[in-house]
């Protein structure tokens, strides 16, 4: 991202009230007429006419608000889009067309500016198969920057002097629900309301110490993201904490149990842990055939006589196998090599330390891993042949490591 130049310090953003923003009241006008300071568009009129205006914009900045807390397959139920002269909140659920939204996303002359948005990629992918380029991600600039959290809030006051107010309310509100509230649609609208000037301000500072190449790379690395295909549901109960204690037989009552789950899930439209716990389906996997009384959560109350055929069905299936797992060789691992790989982390912190940054991403933990193991592999890993250094990382600390491999 081109960064913004100017003498001096940088210039704060200009805060803006809520009141500001929009007025706090359901909503009860025309779908699609503006308001105060956004725009609502649930008809593929109003998306037509506003999409070429946008496309025209040297910069967007994105969001979205997804119904993962509510359903059983969480999708995206709302868009918010800003280009610096407006901002606008598309709901997907009810624009069917959004091939245009798409061609604006891949468009690689326009910026996107989104922040922390790994699963909103993730998500454009599933849901409409789209993909982002040109991505400038406010939360990677901010931990290149510093800081060790960067929730949006937190980024807009310490780098704009932006307070952003959030009722805890409505963070957990159910996106795919309709008509949205007035407050539900200010909460999205300010999401997106300042992540062009805050995009301004961290570019500037980035290029002050030098770190846009670094932060380029990583966005590069997060618009390639996709999201990963379901798991089939034969290995999908391994996703159950403490199932790697259970014996066979209990295992595959768990395999059973978290398939019969899963189907009630779907056709209640709940996330399967609404459905029954993880921790319930597990103590259910471990009664020996019984469901203990207050055990099973929505499966015991809504159809615990299906609950107890499923235990059953667990109990006489043929037993899952474990999966075989490489054994750790913790010979390899001499007092030499952890000696060695202590004093790597120990550079390694030496240097976020100066540096300001997380060790994460000064040099990846398996890479010094292997170095320490094998110092014959050096050579590859400053090539990148294991894939996890960043070239970045290999041009800006590749020297240092070798010394401190050499030194050893």
């Amino acid at each position: 991202m081109a960064s913004a130049h100017r003498s001096g310090v940088g210039v704060k953003c200009a805060t803006l009230a809520p009141s500001q923003i929009v007025a706090a009241r359901p909503v009860s006008y025309r779908e699609g007429r503006l308001r105060n300071q956004y725009r609502y568009i649930s008809e593929q009129g109003d998306w037509d006419a506003v999409a070429p205006a946008l496309g025209r914009a040297p910069r967007l900045a994105l969001d979205t608000e997804r119904n993962g807390r509510f359903a059983y397959r969480e999708r995206i139920c709302l868009i918010q889009i800003a280009d610096g002269r407006g901002t606008y909140l598309l709901d997907p659920l009810a624009v069917k067309d959004l091939s245009e939204l798409g061609r604006l996303l891949a468009d690689d002359s326009v910026v996107k500016i989104l922040h922390g948005c790994e699963e909103d990629i993730r998500y454009f992918d599933r849901d409409f198969g789209f993909s982002i380029n040109n991505l400038f991600d406010t939360g990677l600039a901010a931990r290149f920057l510093g800081v060790a959290r960067p929730n949006l809030g937190a980024v807009l006051d310490e780098f704009c002097g932006v307070a952003i107010p959030k009722d805890p309310r409505l963070q957990v509100s159910h996106w795919g629900l309709r008509p949205l509230s007035g407050p539900a649609l200010d909460y999205a609208a300010s999401d997106v309301h300042h992540l062009l000037p805050l995009a301004d301000e961290l570019g500037y500072r980035l290029d002050k110490l030098g770190r846009t190449g670094w932060v380029r790379e990583e966005c590069a690395r997060v618009q390639g993201l996709r999201h990963p295909p379901d798991e089939p549901l034969e290995t999908a109960y391994r996703r159950v904490r403490g199932w790697d204690g259970l014996n066979p037989r209990q295992a595959t009552i768990l395999q059973e149990l978290y398939a019969f789950r899963d189907g009630k899930a779907c056709v209640w439209d709940l996330p399967p842990t609404l459905a029954a716990s993880n921790d319930d389906l597990l103590e259910l996997a471990q009664a020996g055939g019984a469901a203990p009384h207050g055990v099973g959560g929505m499966l015991a109350q809504r159809c615990y006589g299906e609950l107890m055929e499923a235990i059953q069905r667990g109990m006489a299936n043929p037993e899952v196998p474990k999966p075989v797992r490489p054994e750790a060789n913790y010979d390899a691992w001499t007092p030499e090599r952890r000696a060695r790989l202590k004093s790597l982390k120990q550079w390694r912190a030496a240097l976020g330390r100066e540096l300001g940054l997380a060790v994460s991403h000064v040099w990846p933990t398996p890479s010094l891993e292997r170095i320490a193991l094998r110092q014959d592999g050096l050579d590859d890993e400053l090539a990148g042949g294991a894939g996890e250094v960043r070239r970045w990382q290999r041009a800006e600390f590749g020297d240092g490591l070798r010394r401190v491999v050499v030194w050893q």
